[in-house]
């Protein structure tokens, strides 16, 4: 069963999601101001938008059994 992303959407948020995640300390380290903030609030977005998804995709699973 699909949710409603597509597969490709779902492996674009995937690495938007680590990538973000990965650039935040990597921000942090390097600069001064809190700038590195804002990518772990898209992160945290990301995150959201695929754990609406899973939900969607496991409730329909279950109202198809």
């Amino acid at each position: 069963m699909t949710g409603f992303l597509s597969r490709n959407q779902r492996r674009g948020l995937w690495a938007a999601f680590l990538m973000m995640a990965a650039y935040a300390p990597f921000t942090a380290w390097l600069s001064d101001d809190d700038t590195w903030f804002l990518s772990i609030v898209v992160a945290g977005l990301v995150a959201t938008v695929l754990i609406a998804d899973d939900h969607e995709r496991t409730s329909r699973r279950a109202r198809r059994d």
